[in-house]
């Protein structure tokens, strides 16, 4: 099991550490405003917020997370 902080929660998810953020979202959590679009990094639309960075989920795999904060679209504005 493998522990990410998603909107200022802690989840603990199956998946295999280098999964993409993107799938964990997606797949386990729930969480469909990150698209999937090209898998490439090149067109945004699977883009959240890493310790406030911009970052594509598409590209990042659980286990680069550590301990940071993911914002996703979900949490903006609330």
């Amino acid at each position: 099991m493998t522990t990410i902080n998603i909107n200022g929660q802690s989840h603990e998810v199956g998946a295999d550490p280098e999964t993409p953020l993107l799938y964990v979202l997606r797949d386990e959590l729930a969480l469909n405003g990150a698209k999937f679009g090209c898998g490439l990094g090149q067109c945004g639309a699977c883009t959240v917020l890493v310790d406030g960075e911009a970052v594509y989920s598409c590209l990042l795999p659980i286990a680069a997370l550590g301990d940071r904060n993911v914002t996703t679209i979900e949490a903006l504005g609330t």
